[in-house]
């Protein structure tokens, strides 16, 4: 199956804007980002307080919304899901 992800602000540094994958059926948020991880290790860093955790204001939207609303890191991804990547932001 298909997954569109969109990278936004710093996570751009590591990741094209926007991309497709093929992943297999049940594949996790988690395992998806584990193989963009591989892919650019420094990203591990940038997402990742510790294994499993992710960093203070990292927001994951699964077509829009929160994967916190669903089954965190373990929310199961879909055929032509959309998975958007927004890093803490700030402003003032």
């Amino acid at each position: 199956m298909r997954v569109k992800i969109k990278a936004f602000a710093t996570f751009r540094n590591h990741l094209e804007n926007e991309r497709e994958m093929e992943v297999a059926e049940g594949t996790t948020v988690a395992t998806l980002l584990d193989m963009l991880i591989q892919e650019r290790p420094p990203l591990r860093e940038e997402m990742f307080k510790e294994p499993g955790v992710l960093q203070d204001h990292v927001n994951i939207l699964r077509n829009g919304r929160n994967i916190h609303f669903e089954d965190g890191l373990e929310t199961l991804l879909s055929d032509n899901d959309v998975l958007s990547l927004f890093p803490p932001v700030g402003g003032g």
